[in-house]
């Protein structure tokens, strides 16, 4: 009969799972949670693209008198960005959730202050239209992502603060490209210096983004 010492034998040892802590700001706010400070830095890539598309309207006059414009083209500066904007709104949607919402985001803003450059340099009416068709183009790339960056990284009372801010930002941009202290002034301004103020605005916007989003 075998002895009961030789039939007992010591349990097995259980593996041991480290317990992740995480960072003070991932205790506060949960892992992967949009900060006050991000949800600023990407509201920009909304701001930026809905005040370009205001300004060039009210600009439209000084750009007829300096580039000599026809109607037809004046028209093409406007619908061209607004017609690739709206054509490739959701393309870039659905890319920015295969390929990362982060990258299609610098990727867009990248874009669109090459395009921002080369309208406020544009020689010709023709050239100024095909850089606003490439311009809603990137701006089609940047937007979606703010949205879609919201709905995964925010939830509840965040989540609606969060979107009364993303409606916030495309009304302030509409109401600041067209208010009245600053229309008068912008019909009398050289409008590529509009394109000098945006440049500086994405520099500023892109440091930002770069740091924070980064981190």
């Amino acid at each position: 009969m075998p002895s009961t010492l030789n039939t007992l034998r010591p349990a097995p040892r259980r593996a041991t799972t480290p317990v992740h802590v995480g960072s003070a700001q991932e205790r506060e706010h949960g892992p992967g949670t949009l900060t006050a400070a991000g949800l600023t830095v990407i509201l920009v890539g909304v701001f930026l693209p809905m005040i370009d598309f205001f300004i060039v309207n009210v600009a439209l006059p000084t750009i007829d008198r300096d580039l000599r414009a026809s109607q037809p083209l004046l028209e093409l500066v406007v619908s061209g960005y607004a017609t690739a904007y709206a054509l490739l709104l959701v393309l870039g949607g659905r890319l920015g959730d295969s390929a990362g919402r982060k990258r299609l985001f610098l990727a867009g803003m990248a874009a669109f202050t090459l395009t921002s450059l080369a309208c406020g340099l544009a020689p010709t009416a023709t050239f100024l239209v095909v850089g606003r068709v490439a311009q809603g183009a990137s701006a089609a790339m940047m937007v979606p992502q703010v949205l879609a960056t919201i709905q995964a990284a925010t939830t509840g009372e965040r989540r609606t603060r969060a979107l009364a801010r993303y409606g916030a930002a495309g009304g302030l941009a509409a109401l600041v490209a067209t208010g009245k202290t600053w229309t008068p002034r912008l019909t009398q301004m050289q409008w590529r210096l509009l394109g000098i103020w945006a440049l500086i605005a994405i520099a500023i916007s892109w440091a930002l983004k770069v740091f924070v989003l980064g981190n």
